[in-house]
């Protein structure tokens, strides 16, 4: 979540909040500026209230996921590109994907774990 965090703040800060250089539509420029505060108070949240951050992480990244997906769709699913080459283009899309489903499937254990410990 810190690196998303990081990952975001140095978008802002190279293009400013809300930037055109997105190519994307208001709702979509507002969601991953807003990833650039959200993140890190998921991250604060794991270490002071593992659970609520747990929690948070989990529907930030199913929510991102998500748009993301829906955002790129054409681009990710129905261009005729190599896999090389998809991969290289969306490797930070496909590190997400793989960071949800770990969250998603130690999810249940982690909570267990969590409540265990109170």
């Amino acid at each position: 979540m810190l690196m998303a965090s990081f990952t975001h703040l140095f978008w802002i800060s190279q293009n400013g909040f809300m930037s055109d250089k997105y190519n994307a539509p208001v709702f979509s420029k507002f969601f991953w500026d807003s990833l650039t505060f959200i993140d890190p108070l998921a991250s604060l949240l794991l270490i002071i209230k593992p659970k609520t951050g747990l929690y948070l992480t989990l529907i930030i990244l199913i929510i991102d996921i998500i748009h993301n997906n829906i955002f790129y769709m054409k681009d990710l699913y129905f261009s005729e590109i190599r896999l090389n080459e998809w991969i290289n283009n969306y490797w930070m899309i496909l590190g997400q994907i793989i960071f949800g489903a770990f969250v998603i499937l130690t999810f249940k254990e982690n909570i267990q774990e969590i409540k265990d410990k109170i």
